[in-house]
C-alpha cells in the first residue's frame, strides 16, 4: 500500500503548529503567512518560554516556528532545549539575517529548516513540506481514488458511483463516496438516495467535527457504499473550504479502507485538496480529439500541482460500438504515451436508464459489459496493479491530437 500524499509528501493528518515569537511587530506577518498554509492548523503563539512549554506539554504540537528576530541568541537557547526534550516535534526557524552563520546556527541548535524574512509563501510551503516528508511519513490503510471527467459529459459521475459499489462488494467493506460537485452533483441521485445530511453539515461543524459527526452525515446504502452528498442548497457550496475538506478527508481516511471522490473538472482549491490526498486520479475521457487534448491538458495541470505522473491514470469511456469515430485506442496511446488504465464499452442507453432509475448498473444487469469493465478497474485499483507498458509509435492522428 502506498503512502498518502500531500503535494508529493506523505501525511497522516493536519500539522498542528505553534509560533514562538518575541517580537510583537512580527505577529501579524507570521500569523498570516503560516495561516495561509492549508495543511497546517495554527494553534497559538507563544511569547515566552513558559507559554511555549505549556503548548508543548499537551503533546499535540507537531511543528514549532521560531522567529529569530530581533535577537537570535535567546531564541537559539530555547531551540536547543526544545530539540533535546521534544525530539518528535519538528522545528523551523524564521529570520531576516541571511548570512551563512545566521542560517547555520539554528540548524545546529536543532531546527529542520530555515526560512528568510520577508516570508515568501512558496518558500514557506516548501520548507514545511520537507519537514513533513522527513518527520511524519507514515503508512496508512486507506486508499483515495479521485474520478474526474476531462470535459463535460464524459460519464465520470456514473463511473465513480459504480466503481465505489464494485470496490465495496469486492472488499466486502463499505466504500466511502464523496460528491465534490458541490453545486450540481448527482452522486446521491445515481442511487436514488435521500441523505438527511450533507458535506455542508460537516463543513459548518467546526471544532465539533469528529468521527461520530462524520458517521451521522453519511448516507449508508445496502450496496456497500456510504455517500457523502453535496449540499442541498447551491449557496451552501461556498461554505465548504479546503480547510474543512482536509479535516473531512482526515476522518474519512481513519474510517474507510477505500474512498472514491467524484471531482468536478474545474480544478479549484477544493478539487486540489482532494487531489493532494489521492493515491490514484482517474481521468475519464473518450475517443474524440477534443477529449484527448483535454486529457493532456488535465494531466499537465495536475503535474503543475505536484501530482506524480504515476498517480494519474486514464479511463476511456464509451469505447467502440455504434457511432464509433476514427480515433482509436492506439491513437490514444500514441498521443498520451501510455495505454489507458481501463476501457468501458459504449452502451449509452443502458447506462442512461441506470441513471434515470437511480440504480447501479449491476442492479439492472449483473452481466452487463459496462459492469464487467468497471469491475476490472476496481480489481486493479484494490490490488494496486498500476503497471502500464509504455509505447512510442507514430500514428495517423498523433499530430492532430497533440495540438
Amino acid at each position: 500500500m502506498r503512502t498518502r500524499r500531500l503535494y508529493g509528501i506523505a501525511m497522516n493528518h493536519l500539522l498542528r503548529v505553534c509560533v514562538y515569537n518575541l517580537d510583537p511587530e512580527a505577529s501579524q506577518e507570521l500569523g498570516e503567512a503560516i495561516g495561509s498554509l492549508n495543511f497546517v492548523r495554527l494553534v497559538g503563539e507563544a511569547t515566552s518560554p513558559e507559554e511555549l512549554a505549556d503548548a508543548l506539554h499537551d503533546g499535540k504540537i507537531n511543528l514549532v516556528f521560531f522567529n529569530l528576530d530581533p535577537d537570535p541568541e535567546p531564541v537559539l537557547e530555547i531551540i536547543e532545549q526544545v530539540a533535546a526534550r521534544y525530539p518528535d516535534v519538528a522545528l523551523l526557524a524564521i529570520g531576516s539575517r541571511t548570512d551563512p552563520e545566521s542560517i547555520l546556527a539554528p540548524m545546529r541548535a536543532g531546527c529542520d529548516q530555515f526560512v528568510c524574512r520577508p516570508i515568501d509563501l512558496s518558500d514557506l510551503g516548501t520548507a514545511v513540506s520537507r519537514v513533513a516528508a522527513k518527520r511524519f511519513a507514515v503508512q496508512h490503510k486507506s486508499r483515495v481514488i479521485c474520478v474526474s471527467g476531462v470535459s463535460g459529459g464524459m460519464g465520470a459521475t456514473s463511473i465513480a458511483c459504480n466503481l465505489a459499489m464494485e470496490i465495496g462488494l469486492a472488499t466486502d467493506r463499505p466504500c466511502a463516496l464523496v460528491d465534490l460537485d458541490l453545486q450540481f452533483g448527482a452522486v446521491a441521485s445515481n442511487f436514488d438516495a435521500e441523505p438527511k445530511y450533507t458535506i455542508y453539515d460537516l463543513a459548518v461543524a467546526g471544532a465539533d467535527l469528529d468521527e461520530a459527526v462524520l458517521e451521522s452525515a453519511l448516507c449508508e446504502l445496502p450496496c456497500k457504499v456510504s455517500v457523502l452528498a453535496r449540499p442541498f442548497d447551491v449557496e451552501h457550496a461556498a461554505t465548504v473550504t479546503p480547510e474543512s475538506l482536509y479535516r473531512i478527508f482526515e476522518l474519512l481516511m481513519q474510517t474507510f479502507e477505500n474512498i472514491v471522490v467524484d471531482v468536478p473538472r474545474d480544478i479549484n482549491p477544493n478539487a486540489t485538496t482532494a487531489f493532494t490526498h489521492a493515491d490514484t486520479i482517474l481521468l475519464v475521457t473518450q475517443l474524440m480529439v477534443p477529449s484527448i487534448r483535454n486529457a493532456k491538458r488535465y494531466r499537465d495541470a495536475l503535474a503543475n500541482l505536484g501530482v506524480p505522473d504515476d498517480r494519474i491514470a486514464f479511463i476511456i469511456n464509451r469505447c467502440g460500438g455504434r457511432g464509433h469515430g476514427r480515433v482509436t485506442v492506439k491513437d490514444f496511446e500514441e498521443t498520451i504515451g501510455r495505454p489507458p488504465f481501463g476501457t468501458i464499452p459504449n452502451d449509452y442507453q443502458f447506462v442512461a436508464r441506470s441513471i434515470d432509475f437511480g440504480r447501479p448498473i449491476a442492479a439492472l444487469d449483473q452481466n452487463s459489459p459496462v459492469r464487467v469493465a468497471i469491475q476490472k478497474i476496481a480489481k486493479r485499483l484494490i490490488t494496486d496493479d498500476h503497471s502500464e507498458p509504455q509505447e512510442e509509435k507514430g500514428g495517423l492522428l498523433r499530430r492532430l491530437l497533440s495540438k
